[in-house]
């Protein structure tokens, strides 16, 4: 072999060995940069939530042309929804009763007041804060929604009005909010919690055999009138049947929702039928005056409950859980657990769940 052809034959070698180190076979060593390439990488472009358009309680379809920065909030329990989403510091005005509401942040409750759904705006106020979104509650134009809402188009305002006439219409409105304000993702999360809950509420009613006859009564604050009876169309009514039992209001056509008997007449229709007798109030002092009168006045003897002891009081609104938006929840299985302690788990323990998860507050029972 000549030293020409063996030295072509090492070089040969040589560059077979570089070639084969350079592919990445030889050796231990992962390959942790990325080749160089001229060719562009494709662009991504997020699709724009904005506008959006919902249907609110008032059959309106509402266009929110991009995220609302200043709003207006006339209820507490809407306020509350805001809070959980993360948006509260875009709240510029309230309603009247939203500073009584513990579930929403100081910052919220110290908001200029505007009124109220009930008796209108101060529309000066009103235009002072520039708001891009008013949220209200809807009656059907009954009360000044409808004067609140046909003022707001004149003046070019959005508004979204919401109403809860059972209770999945909360978790709707849940599902409202999130969109408008493009936090679906944990709107979905409150709202799947809420309907979980109400799967499970529903799940145990449909084990309950014998289910107990019950009437749901607003606390009287001057017992020789009238008292309101909560009757077919409330929501409120509607969740005694939801956790297992039977409204006895339910037996009567009435006109209206609330009902007002003489103690006489509520005696003649369900005096003998009547296994639980359950007493709401939005305050706690006359909640608890109305329970001590009927326990121990002997008119009151003539009905069922009140002779068996089963007479309980269940605070609504602010200051307790029976109320619209989220705490309508904790306020069915406070309910359920009244009527059936032995199904039911303690309510307290939902009212935990809800107020530490969403809320970011602790429960004191």
């Amino acid at each position: 072999m000549s030293l020409r052809r063996a030295f072509l034959g090492l070089l040969l070698m040589s560059v077979m060995l570089l070639a084969v180190a350079g592919s990445g076979c030889i050796g231990t060593a992962s390959q942790t940069s990325s080749p160089t390439s001229t060719a562009k990488s494709p662009t991504i472009t997020a699709t724009p939530k904005y506008p959006v358009k919902i249907t609110d309680f008032s059959g309106r379809v509402v266009t929110i042309k991009s995220p609302p920065k200043r709003v207006i909030v006339l209820s507490g329990y809407w306020a509350e929804i805001m809070t959980i989403l993360g948006v509260q510091n875009t709240i510029v005005g309230i309603g009247k009763y939203v500073r009584y509401d513990p579930y929403v942040p100081k910052l919220v409750r110290d908001k200029p007041v505007v009124g109220s759904n009930f008796e209108g705006l101060n529309w000066e106020t009103v235009v002072s804060l520039k708001p891009d979104l008013i949220i209200m509650d809807w009656y059907g134009g009954k009360y000044a929604d409808g004067q609140t809402l046909k003022k707001a188009e004149e003046l070019g305002i959005p508004v979204i009005a919401l109403s809860a006439k059972s209770v999945g219409d909360n978790i709707r409105v849940v599902e409202i909010l999130g969109k408008v304000f493009g936090k679906e993702e944990k709107a979905n999360e409150l709202a799947n919690w809420m309907s979980e809950k109400l799967d499970n509420v529903k799940k145990i009613a449909s084990g309950i055999k014998d289910r107990k006859n019950v009437l749901m009564i607003n606390a009287p604050t001057d017992f020789s009138k009238p008292i309101t009876v909560f009757a077919k169309g409330s929501a409120w009514a509607s969740i005694i049947d939801l956790v297992g039992a039977n409204n006895l209001a339910y037996e009567k056509n009435f006109s209206t929702p609330w009902p007002q008997l003489d103690l006489e007449k509520i005696i003649s229709y369900w005096g003998n039928e009547t296994d639980v007798l359950i007493v709401v109030s939005f305050s706690n002092s006359t909640l608890q005056k109305a329970i001590q009168e009927i326990k121990t006045d002997p008119r009151w003897r003539a009905i069922k409950a009140v002779r068996e002891g089963h007479v309980y009081g269940v605070l609504a609104g602010s200051e307790g859980f029976l109320d619209w938006g989220p705490r309508i929840i904790v306020g069915i299985y406070q309910i359920g657990d009244i009527i059936y302690p032995n199904y039911y788990p303690d309510w307290r323990t939902v009212a935990k769940e809800l107020l530490e998860k969403f809320y970011g507050m602790k429960y004191n029972s």
